[in-house]
């Protein structure tokens, strides 16, 4: 991006992804069109000019919400009771606002509420100066967070949308027609958020989870007449394929069924003209989490950060095994890791991710799958009578499954980029001249 560019025409970036661990690859084409859609979204906000990148991560995370490929809104993976419960959060570099939402039912759009209460601490002060409730401070930055049924009655109060109409319906699940009308078109929604895909991958794990349930009540029976012999039985559940069956084969279920096994998803960072930035991220969670769980997607310094006070401005989202990723705050410590200055952001986040993968517990049966998406921006160019403008856009992302999508659009591309970084270990972007360079590390 070292053309000059009319004042009419703002520079921008966008770098979105869709969750690491296995993709399928009859879904690839879906998912790659899904990214460039939510790149669309953003870059339609980010055109209008400066000051809107929460807007922009929204938009294009909601994008992704709406596609039933991805792990996030429509299409999540559901609870073990079957339902879909959504994580979300947001944060603006410039004010360290965090907006976030962990286990909302029958909610379209997760984002929606996280960048509300987002928005709501860049604004300042409630009425009659009183602190609300979703309002807490960590170090020097505001945080919103609300779960469950209180985001949802929270968000209806604020005037969003909840929870839709009868025209959006799943029609092979049709719900009571004897329920109020408010319950019903709750129903409604709830079952249009879960796609056929997700329902029969729901049905199946529940059916492995019930077996392995069973298999440990009968083992338990059978040692119960020998009280001087201990029986230990251990079920982990893994979330990365290559680490069943064999060091480098897949689950027997995922060669079968060509099903993606995904962690949390989706994440977006955004940057404007005057280099502004703004990080959002979004998940259905794991396959047959536990109702009320909240994941890595909406946990403050994991999910998602952006940070524009200081050089370079930085953004950052994380997807993974959430529990691991969650107790590290690896989105923060990517953006604030020293290896950023001494070796670059590709560095940065493979710390991170030995951090994870080598944590000294020594335990084989915990998931350590892990993807992270960064993006370094220089300081915009301030020249005298003029405003800043966005000058060169690093992007890096690095993983440890099969599989990590991104996607990324600058105001120098054509088009939105969605096939780079499927099967690499990392990708670096240079907006000032375009170019694109793939690696291993």
């Amino acid at each position: 991006m070292t053309e000059e560019v009319a004042d009419g025409n703002p520079r921008f970036f966008v770098a979105v992804h869709v969750g690491a661990g296995f993709h399928s690859p009859s879904n690839e084409k879906a998912l790659r069109s899904a990214m460039k859609r939510a790149c669309l979204a953003a870059a339609s906000v980010l055109l209008k000019g400066s000051g809107g990148c929460v807007d922009a991560a929204s938009a294009a995370v909601q994008s992704l919400e709406d596609d039933p490929s991805t792990n996030a809104g429509r299409g999540s993976n559901l609870t073990e009771d079957g339902h879909v419960e959504g994580d979300a959060s947001i944060m603006d570099g410039d004010s360290g606002a965090f907006g976030a939402v962990g286990a909302v039912p029958g909610v379209r759009n997760p984002i929606q509420i996280a960048a509300l209460l987002a928005k709501e601490q860049m604004l300042g002060s409630s009425l009659l100066g009183r602190i609300p409730p979703t309002y807490v401070l960590v170090y020097d930055f505001g945080v919103g967070f609300l779960v469950g049924e209180g985001a949802r009655a929270w968000a209806k109060s604020k005037g969003i949308m909840l929870p839709g109409t009868i025209a959006e319906t799943d029609e092979n699940s049709p719900p009571s027609y004897f329920l109020p009308v408010e319950s019903f078109l709750y129903v409604l929604w709830r079952q249009w958020l879960v796609t056929g895909r997700a329902k029969a991958q729901w049905k199946n794990y529940k059916a492995m989870l019930d077996d392995a349930r069973t298999a440990i009540d009968v083992s338990a029976l059978q040692h119960s007449c020998t009280p001087k012999e201990t029986t230990t039985i251990s079920v982990a559940q893994t979330c990365d394929p290559s680490k069943q069956n064999g060091a480098g084969g897949q689950s027997v279920m995922l060669s079968a069924m060509e099903e993606d096994y995904v962690m949390d998803t989706v994440g977006v960072i955004c940057v404007d003209t005057e280099g502004h930035i703004a990080a959002g991220a979004s998940s259905g969670g794991i396959a047959l989490k536990v109702s009320g769980r909240v994941g890595l997607a909406a946990t403050y310094g994991s999910g998602c950060w952006a940070s524009s006070k200081g050089a370079p401005l930085v953004g950052c989202c994380v997807s993974g095994a959430g529990e691991y990723l969650m107790k590290g705050f690896a989105a923060r410590e990517c953006c604030v890791s020293p290896s950023l200055l001494q070796a670059g952001p590709a560095s940065a986040c493979s710390k991170v991710l030995r951090s994870v993968t080598e944590d000294g517990s020594g335990r084989q049966d915990i998931d350590k799958s892990a993807g992270i998406l960064f993006v370094q921006v220089e300081a915009p160019i301030t020249v005298p009578g003029s405003l800043p403008k966005l000058k060169a856009v690093e992007i890096a992302a690095a993983y440890t499954t099969l599989s990590f999508g991104i996607g990324y659009f600058g105001n120098s591309l054509e088009r939105p980029k969605a096939n780079e970084c499927l099967f690499v270990q990392w990708i670096v972007f240079r907006g000032d001249d375009g170019n694109v360079a793939l690696g291993s590390q």
